[in-house]
C-alpha cells in the first residue's frame, strides 16, 4: 500500500529525468552534428530538419509532461516544488556562472554547459512553469476545500 501511494511522486520524477536526459542528449546530437559539419564544410539539409524534429519531440515531451503531472496525477505540494527548484536553477544557471562572488566560493559551479540557445535550458523554463502553475492550482484547490 506504501508502494501505491509513492506512484505519482515516481512518475513526476521519472518525467522530469527523463525530459532533461533528453534534452541533453539532443543538445549533444547536434552539437556533434555541428562540429562535423564544420570540420568538413559540407553543407547538409539534415542539420535543418534535425533541429526542427527535435524542437517538435522536445514540445511534445513537454506537454505531455505538464498534462501528466497538472491533470493526471493528484497534486503534490513536494513534486510542484521540485520541478520549480530544478527549473529556476537550470534557468538562473547562466547568470550564476558570471557572478563574481558565487564563482570564487564555488569553484565547480561551471562544470554544465548551459546556454540560453540549448534545449536543455529550454526544459529548466518549462519545468519551472510547471512547477509554478502546480502550485497555483494547488492553492486554488486549498482555497475552495
Amino acid at each position: 500500500m506504501n508502494s501505491r501511494s509513492n506512484h505519482p511522486v515516481l512518475v513526476s520524477m521519472t518525467g522530469l529525468i527523463g525530459v532533461l536526459g533528453v534534452a541533453w542528449f539532443c543538445d549533444g546530437l547536434l552539437r556533434s552534428i555541428n562540429n562535423y559539419v564544420m570540420q568538413t564544410f559540407t553543407p547538409t539539409y539534415v542539420i535543418l530538419w534535425l533541429y526542427a524534429l527535435v524542437a517538435l519531440l522536445l514540445a511534445g515531451l513537454w506537454l505531455l509532461l505538464a498534462w501528466s503531472v497538472l491533470i493526471r496525477l493528484p497534486g503534490n505540494t513536494w513534486v510542484f516544488l521540485v520541478y520549480l527548484l530544478f527549473g529556476l536553477l537550470i534557468v538562473i544557471y547562466p547568470a550564476l556562472i558570471f557572478t563574481p562572488a558565487l564563482c570564487c566560493r564555488l569553484p565547480y559551479i561551471s562544470v554544465l554547459q548551459i546556454a540560453p540557445t540549448m534545449y536543455l535550458y529550454s526544459s529548466g523554463g518549462c519545468l519551472a512553469i510547471i512547477g509554478l502553475a502546480g502550485l497555483v492550482m494547488q492553492g486554488k484547490r486549498r482555497k475552495q476545500d
